[in-house]
């Protein structure tokens, strides 16, 4: 974990999406967004909302499948 370089971005807001908005941001089918975050490395991004909801922290999705794809 990174410290931040300045107040402003330790308290800018992490941006949560719905995985529907993930699937369409990388092009990707239901089924492929859903095993993509069911991988482990995936956690540290995803967040529960109510019983079933999730929602992804966005730059980190981004990171870790970079790092996972590349």
């Amino acid at each position: 974990m990174k410290l931040p370089a300045t107040k402003l971005q330790q308290r800018a807001r992490t941006k949560y999406i719905t995985v529907k908005e993930f699937q369409e941001q990388y092009s990707l089918s239901k089924a492929q967004a859903y095993r993509i975050l069911a991988m482990p490395e995936m956690q540290e991004a995803k967040i529960k909302v109510g019983e079933k909801g999730i929602r992804i922290d966005l730059d980190r999705a981004f990171e870790i499948m970079q790092q996972i794809f590349a």
